[in-house]
């Protein structure tokens, strides 16, 4: 179990870098992509008239296959810092990947047949607001556990 807890947060680390690398080739200009930035209708709209064919196929390969990994990754990585604080304290971790996946599946959706409209931008937009706040939540309560873990120790 010890090499477990090394293992995830050095996989999540390595997950994070290859999603990086793909994700600097999708920018449109200064837009980043969809999982990055809270985008709005006519933002999201300029973002995939920018976006070339090339970057599009890196977001939908490479880029979202990344970005899987490194959210299962993540989101085992929190849990384990909490699990021995009771399963309540993974929920937000268990959030963060359910709304990660819908993300996903929302992004993959938009690039693949367009913007229908407004609705699916506001719903675009608050998957992942919601997604961020989960993972902000999960973190501080893996920090706040790995805290009294350590002063336990001392």
């Amino acid at each position: 179990m010890k090499y477990l807890y090394w293992a995830l947060p050095v996989g999540t680390a390595l997950a994070y870098g290859v999603w990086r690398y793909f994700a600097g080739q999708v920018y449109v200009g200064a837009l980043p992509p969809f999982d990055l930035h809270l985008y709005s209708f006519e933002q999201a709209q300029a973002y995939l008239a920018g976006l070339t064919p090339t970057a599009k196929a890196i977001y939908l390969g490479p880029l979202h296959r990344a970005d899987s990994v490194l959210m299962i990754c993540l989101a085992a990585s929190l849990i384990a810092a909490v699990w021995r604080r009771g399963w309540l304290w993974a929920v937000p971790a268990l959030l963060y990947l359910c709304f990660d996946l819908a993300e996903n599946r929302l992004v993959t959706s938009v690039l693949e047949t367009g913007i229908p409209g407004g609705a699916a931008t506001d719903t675009l937009r608050i998957v992942t607001g919601l997604k961020f706040g989960c993972l902000g939540l999960a973190a501080a309560l893996a920090l706040a556990s790995l805290w009294r873990k350590r002063r336990l120790v001392r």
